[in-house]
């Protein structure tokens, strides 16, 4: 039986050309595809922790708003407790002191999870606006300041202020609950200080008329003057930090708000 080998014809080099334009093609599309994929994505990426960062501002920003009221009603009032004790009437009232002293301090947390997470990402790199760009950093940079001052003023606050004052005030002073107070304690006070209120009963006369018995010389008011004096000069300085941290959130807000709306 006879067989016929069918003749192998090469390929004209048209041919090739064109078999090579099209694998190019082929590949660059797919690679273009690839990026214009993985550019979408980023920018879903960057939009989305952009929306997360715009709502740790605005926590931040409402954070900003109660602590500054609460700082500048402090301000004053232990301004005016250390002009009082200091050049006014000496020997005040300390029943009355220890009704109204207020002792809270407020202080600021900045949220900065989505920044620190954009920062460790490399995500901040999708942020094409330099002026969006540079404002974020200022702000996160002020935001730290006053996070750490607000920490300094609370060191001050529990290794000076307080042991200044308890160096002085007698620990009736402390103890002593008015009667206004008595009548607003709740469930939680009691677990939270079991037979505080009980004990509190018993011992009510003898802590009220070592209150009231109690005289001060001119020297410990002077030094109460000075404990007052310091607790606002630092509460002041913090606020200063608060108050300028407000308003770059403000202007951030401003400039990514409409960039970034759902």
């Amino acid at each position: 039986m006879e067989v016929h080998h069918h003749g192998h014809h090469p390929k004209k080099w048209k041919e090739y050309v064109t078999e090579f334009l099209m694998l190019f093609l082929a590949v660059s599309m797919g690679f273009i595809a690839e990026n214009i994929r993985e550019k979408y994505t980023e920018n879903e990426r960057s939009d989305e922790l952009m929306k997360s960062f715009i709502s740790d501002v605005k926590e931040n920003q409402k954070q900003l708003d109660s602590i500054i009221i609460n700082n500048k009603r402090l301000i004053y009032y232990y301004d005016s407790l250390a002009f009082n004790h200091s050049f006014g009437t000496p020997n005040p009232d300390l029943k009355e002191l220890s009704e109204k002293l207020d002792t809270w301090v407020y202080r600021f947390a900045n949220k900065k999870t989505i920044f620190e997470q954009m920062k460790s990402s490399g995500a901040l790199r999708y942020i094409r606006d330099k002026d969006i760009l540079e404002a974020m950093l200022r702000y996160e940079e002020s935001a730290n300041a006053a996070e750490t001052r607000s920490l300094v003023e609370i060191d001050q606050y529990n290794n000076e202020f307080r042991p200044a004052i308890a160096s002085i005030l007698p620990l009736s002073f402390y103890k002593y609950v008015s009667d206004e107070e008595s009548t607003k304690i709740t469930k939680l006070d009691s677990i939270v200080h079991p037979g505080r209120y009980e004990n509190y009963k018993i011992y009510s006369k003898a802590i009220k008329y070592e209150l009231e018995s109690t005289k001060l010389s001119k020297e410990q008011f002077k030094a109460l003057a000075k404990a007052w004096h310091f607790r606002q000069e630092r509460i002041a300085v913090g606020l200063r930090f608060q108050i300028l941290l407000k308003e770059q959130g403000s202007h951030l807000l401003k400039l990514i708000e409409p960039k970034y709306k759902d």
